[in-house]
């Protein structure tokens, strides 16, 4: 069989892995939008291969870097099930959604191709069809899958693969995106056994996260400081899928366990407020402590008396008008687009204002200018100069670490694992990892560029 990495090759956007058996069949894993080859327009729009001719595509995961251009291979002509968890499929018809309205804006101010639309988005979703984890599933004679828990956001699936072919069975494992050890909320991810091949996520490779300390510690220092003892605002860049829900779980436990007093908490993002609700809706899907919560409030993860969302104008006017200190939590995590844009903007000149930015911030986006210390930003249109304090926690990472890959790798490593293909990471990043790895695991890895072929 022939193994091609056409996505998230020494980048971190933009995951798509074929498979093409001698017999035809074909296997797609992932099929994410690239946010990265900005010079490349067509980069998004264009497949390098025929989208009629792959039977299956299996998804590891919501992320639109992961999911994002699935409506446009439907569009092209593939038929196949989209197969994934039951709560991906859930956030998927969100994400799409979301997707396309982000389209349809930036084509009228001609930023970007429009790849589908809303009818495209129905066929996709038509197409999906959800398995549980631990249960293999036989796409056909030769072929077998199981998911198995990836940890990173609800949902999340590492894919293992067994192909039959040549009088022998070969063992593949897709790592999807993986989750930090310990995250709130989410499940740690669980090592493939058995494997010849693992294609694995690099995001934080020569990285190690720097907070020690829990998650509580932390928002109780930032609310104390900002919101009790100067009155201030704490504003909180967050993901919709995953790192709100985190932010706002460890709120809960904070104000109903009397660890802060009552300050007001603004949620402002709709993509987040669904995302929230399906979090509610799979509980089982997430963590021990998770479940044991849910168990003891039998009610919702995240409401709590001082939570107040915002869901219509009414709501986003009362938030303006609101002048007593809060914190308000709002996507996008990396300030490119959506309503914390808004917030920053209203805000950064404020010298009560503190900036929380909870994770990774790519180079070049508006939350990496903010943590390079730039006295000035141009948001919307205009130049503001920064007097809010800007800080940054890795304490709800979604990824692991240098250290939680190394373990990982350790775990799936055997005397039958013969290859590592190192993708989704900066090449930089992929390079260091390798050279921290023991001399069992550094010589099977891999460093695919986009479209180099292997015969597995």
């Amino acid at each position: 069989m022939k193994y091609t990495c056409w996505g998230a090759a020494k980048q971190v956007t933009g995951s798509m892995h074929l498979l093409e058996l001698e017999n035809g069949y074909t296997i797609l894993v992932d099929c994410g939008i690239d946010y990265e080859d900005k010079s490349n327009k067509e980069i998004n729009a264009n497949f390098a291969f025929d989208a009629k001719d792959v039977d299956v595509l299996l998804l590891t995961h919501a992320h639109i870097d992961h999911s994002g251009n699935i409506p446009n291979l439907v569009k092209q002509g593939f038929r196949g099930e989209i197969i994934c968890t039951e709560p991906t499929a859930y956030l998927l018809e969100k994400l799409w959604i979301d997707s396309v309205n982000i389209q349809n804006n930036n084509s009228k101010r001609k930023k970007s191709v429009r790849l589908y639309g809303f009818g495209e988005v129905k066929k996709a979703s038509e197409q999906i069809l959800t398995y549980d984890y631990y249960r293999k599933f036989e796409l056909n004679d030769d072929v077998s899958f199981t998911f198995y828990e990836a940890g990173h956001i609800i949902g999340a699936a590492s894919v293992r693969l067994e192909i039959k072919e040549g009088g022998s069975t070969k063992t593949i494992g897709f790592t999807g995106d993986l989750g930090n050890p310990g995250a709130k909320l989410i499940v740690d991810a669980k090592p493939m056994p058995g494997l010849d091949v693992l294609v694995s996520e690099t995001t934080y490779g020569n990285r190690k996260h720097k907070e020690t300390r829990s998650a509580e510690e932390v928002l109780i220092e930032q609310v104390t400081n900002t919101c009790i003892n100067q009155e201030g605002r704490l504003i909180i860049p967050a993901f919709s899928v995953g790192r709100t829900q985190s932010v706002l779980f460890t709120l809960k436990k904070l104000f109903t366990e009397g660890k802060l007093p009552p300050v007001r908490v603004f949620a402002d993002s709709p993509l987040a407020l669904a995302s929230s609700n399906i979090h509610n809706k799979f509980v089982r899907f997430l963590n021990e402590e998770a479940q044991q919560h849910n168990r003891e409030e039998a009610g919702s993860l995240f409401d709590f008396k001082s939570l107040h969302l915002v869901e219509d104008e009414e709501d986003v006017e009362d938030m303006e008008l609101y002048r007593e200190s809060c914190i308000i939590v709002s996507s996008a995590g990396m300030l490119e687009g959506g309503r914390i844009q808004h917030h920053i903007s209203d805000h950064i000149q404020n010298p009560l204002c503190t900036v929380l930015i909870a994770g990774f911030c790519s180079p070049g986006t508006l939350g990496a200018q903010l943590l390079e210390g730039k006295s000035s930003i141009r948001i919307k249109g205009n130049d503001k100069y920064v007097f809010a304090k800007v800080l940054q926690t890795d304490v709800f990472s979604a990824h692991p670490d240098i250290v939680g890959l190394t373990d990982y790798f350790e775990k799936s490593d055997s005397d039958h694992l013969q290859k590592i293909f190192f993708v989704h990471g900066e090449e930089e990043a992929m390079y260091d990892l390798r050279d921290t790895l023991n001399d069992s695991l550094q010589p099977k890895v891999i460093i695919p560029g986009r479209g180099e072929e292997w015969v597995l």
